[in-house]
């Protein structure tokens, strides 16, 4: 599992200017350390940290399936069977600070949809950054059959994006563009 290391990005700096890597315990040449993209599977760059807090016992800190996956997977805490035709709020007993800025978007897994038919009632979930509450997932079963969840079960994602730092502008005119008012399928099919 890759990891930060614990008191800086590179490590404790020792002789000569080079630098230790406090996981891999090897040295690393000054140059190398401060090489912004250097090559190491424990080495990563962490931008922000996201607080994450249980509210039950039950309930799983997410993980990411790989160390390139996009989203953290959100897991149920208790069992639960959802019918077709369904909308049904499932919690995941965990509440999350996340750093201004941001926010969390909670997406269907996409195993889940292909082989249950199970969706998100809202299409995709938001959690803003001055939310503190339990994050609940809103799931719906546009399959024909029951699906039994059990407590653990991955039941959606969360992504973590950065939101640009915009303002909205009463105006009286907007700049002319090839496309104009052109909407739903004005593009071509």
């Amino acid at each position: 599992m890759r990891q930060t290391c614990n008191r800086c990005k590179y490590g404790v700096e020792i002789l000569r200017g080079d630098y230790k890597c406090e996981i891999m315990e090897v040295k690393i040449p000054r140059e190398e350390a401060l090489y912004p993209f250097r090559h190491c599977d424990k080495f990563v760059f962490k931008n922000s940290f996201v607080k994450v807090k249980k509210l039950h016992s039950s309930a799983k800190i997410p993980k990411r399936a790989t160390p390139d996956s996009a989203g953290f997977d959100l897991h149920c805490i208790e069992n639960f069977t959802i019918k077709p035709g369904e909308h049904k709020t499932i919690k995941t007993g965990l509440a999350f600070e996340l750093p201004p800025g941001y926010v969390m978007l909670i997406y269907a897994r996409s195993g889940n949809a292909k082989k249950y038919g199970i969706t998100l009632s809202n299409a995709v979930g938001v959690i803003d950054s001055d939310y503190r509450g339990e994050v609940c997932v809103l799931l719906h079963n546009t399959g024909k059959s029951p699906v039994l969840f059990k407590e653990g079960d991955r039941i959606a994602q969360a992504v973590i994006h950065k939101i640009p730092d915009v303002e909205l502008v009463e105006c009286e005119m907007l700049s002319e563009t090839d496309r104009g008012e052109g909407g739903f399928g004005s593009t071509g099919s």
